[in-house]
C-alpha cells in the first residue's frame, strides 16, 4: 500500500508539473501574441496621431525677418522655420547685418543656435544668449513671434 501511495503521489506530482509547464507555455504564447497585437495597435494609433495636427499652428515653412537694435543701430536677421504639429523640425537663418561686428555675431549665432530650437515647440522658443551673442537672439525671437502669428493663420 505504501508503494501504491508513493507511486500515486509521484504520478500526481508529475501530472501537476506537466500541466503547469504546458499551461505556462500556452499563456506565454497568448501573452506574446497579445503584446504584438497591442504594439501594432499602438503604432497604428501613433501614425494616425502624427497625421492629425492638434497644434494651434499650421504645418508649413515660414520665413520672415527679425529686427533688433545693436550698439551701431538697427539690424535684421532672416529666419525660416519649418513647423510640424507646432514643433520646429527645421530652421535656417540668413545673415542680413550690415555692420562688421553684427555680421560676425550673426555668423556665430547661425553656427550654434539650432541645438536650442530644433525639436522644440515654437511656444517654448525664447533665446537669450548664443555663442556670446546676446542681441542677435533678440532678432531671432522677433522673427519667431512673427512666424507664430503667421502660422496661426
Amino acid at each position: 500500500m505504501n508503494k501504491n501511495k508513493n507511486l500515486t503521489t509521484a504520478v500526481v506530482i508529475a501530472a501537476i508539473v506537466i500541466i503547469v509547464t504546458v499551461s505556462t507555455s500556452y499563456f506565454q504564447k497568448i501573452s506574446s501574441s497579445q503584446k504584438r497585437v497591442s504594439q501594432n495597435s499602438i503604432h497604428r494609433n501613433e501614425g494616425m496621431f502624427n497625421m492629425m495636427n492638434f497644434s494651434e499652428y499650421k504645418n508649413g515653412v515660414y520665413s520672415t525677418n527679425g529686427n533688433y537694435i545693436s550698439p551701431g543701430g538697427a539690424e535684421e536677421i532672416g529666419v525660416t522655420l519649418t513647423l510640424k504639429n507646432g514643433i520646429i523640425v527645421d530652421s535656417k537663418v540668413e545673415v542680413r547685418a550690415e555692420r562688421d561686428i553684427s555680421v560676425t555675431m550673426q555668423n556665430d549665432f547661425a553656427q550654434n543656435y539650432k541645438q536650442f530650437v530644433l525639436g522644440k515647440e515654437i511656444n517654448e522658443i525664447n533665446l537669450t544668449k548664443v555663442s556670446g551673442s546676446s542681441l542677435t537672439p533678440n532678432g531671432f525671437n522677433d522673427a519667431v513671434e512673427k512666424i507664430r502669428v503667421k502660422a496661426r493663420g
